[in-house]
């Protein structure tokens, strides 16, 4: 079991460490001629701190804040560069070698690209990477000719590749996002689909008190609920007070079933009490009378109730101890087995979620299921942001609502609620 003080530690001492801001300077070039590269963009992903490099190819970030990020190089013709950078660690003088994309222009003869991919696809692309939600309403891809398609038929894959950042308006929030498209896939059967990318955000300026309150609003309405929020609230160790509800998702066999249905049976009817609460998810919730465990009747509940090799929601809670354990001054670490499901008990499903589904099935509180897909630990900064992304597979909720029309910068933190 993890222990309750390795997060407490792991939050005290990133509180002293993120304190002290310091700078990164460093200098750009080609890497095939080690001539400079003017007017590069430099930034850190998923915030708004960055700049471009001068004449001479250099660049400074001054203030470079407390914590670890993807220190992002790019520009046009170039492959982009990441480099992951902690403020604790960072190099006095830092050279970025640029990579000239070439091997573009060999893939793109073997296999070309679609001529009429945008109106094929764009609506995929956009409802997949910019979203459904009804912020996507007020956000607007400026650049989509930027984009390219390809079918790959062995794999069944929709392949999309941007040779350029895309921008995106997003006038609900109140930011310009330029974002540096590394990977888009697309499954039309399975519906599944992957991005990957690294995001820079400008702050809108507006002179209109009714927009700008909006735009406090509706980031309120984006973040609380938020995969970061969780994040957040898992580093500090604040799940409860925060309203995130975790239960553990298991597999159960037609053995298993038949196994449990046969225990249960065993215990007296008297020992349990039925309430009137009914839990997101499956089944109800139970209290303990006599001496079998709370977990093990619920988990015994659940598997009943559910036909055979089902997925089942154990109604007992987890804490945060159970599930992440602190790293270091800076991370914690998200680790654990079977699926996990992540409910926000104060925010219902947004109606544009709700038609994805038979009618009255999400009237309960969001939710969302996570898994870790290799079984290794990803790590989680006290920002919120995590890594690595790809690590960490995300179903129900998240999967819908995590897109570029909701999404904020890693500096953004809402006001207290009152």
């Amino acid at each position: 079991m993890l222990k309750h003080s390795g997060i407490l530690v792991a939050i005290l001492l990133s509180g002293v460490a993120s304190l002290a801001q310091v700078s990164l300077r460093g200098k750009v070039l080609s890497a095939d001629t080690h001539q400079p590269v003017v007017a590069a963009n430099v930034y850190l992903s998923s915030t708004s701190i960055g700049t471009i490099t001068d004449a001479k190819g250099e660049f400074l970030i001054p203030r470079f804040p407390g914590g670890r990020f993807d220190l992002v190089v790019s520009f046009i013709g170039y492959d982009t560069y990441k480099l992951e950078l902690r403020s604790d660690q960072l190099p006095a003088q830092l050279e970025v070698l640029l990579q000239p994309k070439t091997h573009e222009l060999q893939e793109v003869i073997v296999e070309a690209y679609e001529k009429d991919g945008w109106e094929k696809y764009g609506k995929i692309f956009t409802d997949n990477f910019i979203g459904t939600a009804s912020f996507s309403q007020d956000c607007k891809l400026i650049n989509s000719d930027a984009i390219h398609f390809k079918f790959e038929k062995k794999r069944n894959i929709i392949r999309a590749t941007a040779d350029e950042q895309l921008i995106i308006e997003n006038h609900a929030l109140g930011y310009i996002l330029k974002y540096n498209l590394t990977r888009f896939e697309f499954n039309p059967d399975t519906k599944e689909f992957f991005f990957q990318g690294f995001p820079f955000f400008e702050e809108m300026q507006t002179d209109r008190r009714g927009l700008s309150k909006r735009w406090i609003e509706n980031r309120q309405a984006a973040y609380y609920g938020s995969i970061t929020h969780f994040m957040r609230s898992l580093y500090r160790n604040k799940l409860v007070e925060q309203e995130f509800e975790i239960k553990k998702i298991v597999q159960v066999s037609t053995d298993e079933h038949k196994r449990v249905e046969a225990l249960y049976k065993t215990i007296p009817k008297g020992i349990r009490t039925r309430q009137k609460t009914l839990i997101t998810g499956i089944g109800n919730e139970f209290t303990v009378k006599d001496t079998i465990p709370e977990d093990s009747l619920a988990y015994y509940e659940s598997v009943v109730k559910q036909p055979d090799k089902s997925m089942v929601l154990v109604n007992t809670l987890l804490n945060a101890d159970s599930i992440a354990y602190g790293i270091d001054s800076f991370t914690v670490g998200l680790l654990f087995d079977a699926r996990i499901q992540v409910a926000y008990k104060t925010k219902r499903s947004p109606i544009e979620y709700q038609r994805y589904f038979p009618k009255n099935v999400f009237t309960a509180p969001i939710n969302s299921v996570i898994y870790l897909v290799h079984g290794k630990p990803v790590i989680v900064l006290a920002n919120g942001s995590y890594f690595d992304g790809s690590e960490l597979m995300i179903q129900g909720y998240w999967a819908w609502w995590e897109k570029m029309c909701t999404k904020l910068p890693y500096e953004y933190w809402p006001p207290p609620k009152k």
